[in-house]
């Protein structure tokens, strides 16, 4: 009996800055995810809340007009079931690797992207490895 094969991972990306969008969701389609795109953590909300394909990982600006990428991430948090979130800043200090939301940690990437750094965590995050199999980080919040 042959499987169907499952379609590949469903990314949100969500910045304000359009050419961050662009270049993340470009580096994503290469990496083979389906990729969505929103300029704003209401946007991004309404997204994720629309009938459709579910989304399995919001990548997320922490620094946005309106709602920020931390407040995203706890609404989408208290999502059951909802996607994994992983936020993108240059304002945190270098050696907070990881966000406590409401409980679940967060991880946090450093912008300038590090293109290997972020291929990485996808592939961890997705994949569902526990926060014990994860060296240990730093925690904010």
């Amino acid at each position: 009996m042959a499987t169907e094969a499952q379609p590949p991972a469903l990314i949100l990306v969500v910045d304000d800055e359009d050419a961050v969008n662009r270049l993340v969701s470009r580096y994503l389609t290469h990496l083979g995810y389906r990729v969505l795109e929103a300029c704003s953590g209401a946007e991004a909300l309404a997204m994720v809340r629309r009938p459709g394909p579910r989304v399995d990982l919001v990548l997320s600006d922490v620094v946005m007009p309106g709602m920020d990428g931390i407040a995203l991430a706890a609404r989408l948090l208290a999502r059951c079931p909802g996607p994994s979130v992983i936020l993108m800043t240059g304002q945190l200090p270098e050696e907070v690797e990881r966000m406590n939301v409401n409980g679940q940690i967060v991880p946090v990437l450093r912008k300038p992207l590090n293109l290997d750094e972020l291929q990485n965590l996808l592939r961890v995050t997705l994949e569902g490895f526990s926060d014990a199999e994860a060296d240990p980080v730093h925690l904010a919040g």
